[in-house]
């Protein structure tokens, strides 16, 4: 039974927009109009070509999201793998900085320790010094503190030493000058009582010659019977009697008035 050209579709064969452009039927009695059929054959066969140019449009678009889809999926797959080496290497960095804090933090406890070791030394040297330091102020202080009060007390004692033989040497020149006074005092004191003994003597000795010598009757005058009073020490009492002699309860008339003269 032959196909029926009304049914292309049964020759297995896909229909083309040229196909359908050029499709031509047989014509019977009280058929369609030739005219319309050819145009609407033609505007299925445009719309047809459209189509089949959209359909290719989007074949190439499919195409070429699927390379797209490839790519990122190839770019989703790298980056999985990065995140994935990211997060390894991560994990590494974070393992080594683990292991390098706790070494950093090992050593620095290390060096704080031994800080803390050299500072307690020299803190302890440091002590020690100043210890032997104030030791050695204190003994050169006590040194020289006693140096001073030696040194005072023999300024003291060379002072009272020197006090003591000015002192010695005051009054054994005072008595030395006392005594060489008093002695001059006495032998002037013995030479002027001497003076006057014999002077009273030869007074005596002239009033006794001028009496068994005158007449009877006849007075003679004295001679003037005054006594170099002035030429005596200065402080020197002209009765005061010599040292050691006693002073006479009375004094003559005559000695009252030798002292109440005196020479020209």
């Amino acid at each position: 039974m032959s196909q029926s050209p009304l049914h292309p579709s049964a020759t297995n064969q896909p229909l083309t927009p040229l196909d359908i452009g050029h499709r031509q039927f047989p014509g019977r009695p009280g058929g369609y109009d030739r005219a319309s059929v050819r145009t609407f054959l033609g505007q299925v066969a445009d719309q047809l070509e459209a189509l089949l140019h959209e359909r290719q449009d989007l074949r190439a678009r499919v195409t070429e999201l699927e390379r797209e889809l490839d790519e990122r999926r190839q770019a989703e797959d790298e980056i999985r793998r990065a995140v994935v080496a990211a997060e390894r290497i991560g994990h590494d960095l974070r393992e080594n900085a683990t292991r390098q804090c706790e070494l950093m933090i090992e050593q620095a406890q290390t060096q704080r320790d031994g800080v803390e070791r050299d500072a307690a030394a020299r803190l302890t040297e440091t002590e020690a010094q100043h210890q032997a330091r104030m030791q050695e102020l204190e003994a050169a202080f006590r040194g020289r503190f006693a140096d001073l009060e030696r040194d005072h007390h023999q300024l003291t004692l060379e002072r009272d030493r020197a006090h003591a033989e000015r002192t010695v040497y005051l009054e054994r020149a005072f008595g030395e000058r006392h005594a060489d006074l008093t002695a001059r005092l006495s032998a002037v004191r013995g030479e002027y009582a001497q003076f006057v003994s014999q002077y009273r003597a030869l007074m005596q000795s002239f009033t006794e010659l001028s009496a068994r010598h005158l007449p009877a009757g006849d007075d003679l005058p004295l001679p003037n019977a005054t006594l170099p009073l002035g030429t005596a020490p200065a402080g020197l009492a002209l009765d005061a009697p010599p040292a050691g002699e006693d002073r006479p309860a009375e004094r003559p008339a005559d000695l009252a008035r030798l002292e109440e003269q005196s020479f020209v």
